[in-house]
């Protein structure tokens, strides 16, 4: 008698119980690269977003103007909502126009609108900046060192705004302190620094 050449069933079941683990471990590994690879990419977007803000409002507020005419908007900071009138700016704001801006929190993070002031119709300039929790912005008065959370609506222009993006307790990137008039020198440590 000789025995047929072959696997037994053993054998073969045996087998795909070892190609299984080891397809189910390379899935694993590759599933953990590709999430890895996606909280990445959001995160490097959301930068790239808060890079974009800080940028759109630098411009902004260095072309921000005190009111012209009564009537006029001016600088107001109330209850985490910045708004002013800027002198043109750069895109995606036309230099040609004065533009209202309105920066505040919004459902789905940080909105920034911009009007054209006397353009008909308006063009409404909208930046969203999602993933953004929380924003601070802080004024220093024309005169003094103290920064203040809140601007009444005056046509007094703060010396310096800084403006700290948040998501939940984490800064995202680097702060914005934007100096509108060097007459007076602003306070660089302590209590009465910028955040």
């Amino acid at each position: 008698m000789r025995r047929a050449s072959g696997f037994t069933l053993l054998e073969v079941m045996v087998a795909i119980v070892l190609t299984s683990l080891v397809v189910l471990l390379a899935y694993g590994a590759a599933q953990v690269s590709y999430d890895a690879q996606a909280r990445l990419g959001a995160e490097l977007r959301g930068l790239q977003g808060v890079r974009a803000m800080r940028e759109l409002l630098r411009d902004a507020l260095l072309n921000a103007r005190s009111p012209q005419l009564p009537g006029d908007q001016g600088f107001t900071l109330q209850g985490g909502h910045v708004s002013f009138v800027a002198a043109g700016g750069g895109p995606p704001l036309d230099s040609d126009y004065d533009w209202l801006v309105t920066i505040g929190p919004s459902s789905d993070g940080l909105a920034l609108q911009a009007t054209p002031v006397g353009r008909a119709p308006p063009a409404q300039v909208v930046v969203r900046l999602s993933g953004v929790t929380r924003w601070e912005v802080r004024v220093l008065a024309p005169r003094g060192s103290q920064w203040l959370e809140e601007w009444p609506k005056t046509t007094v222009m703060p010396r310096a705004v800084a403006i700290r993006f948040w998501h939940d307790s984490e800064p995202i990137g680097l702060p914005l302190h934007v100096v509108r008039s060097l007459a007076q020198p602003i306070a660089a440590s302590g209590e009465d620094a910028a955040p």
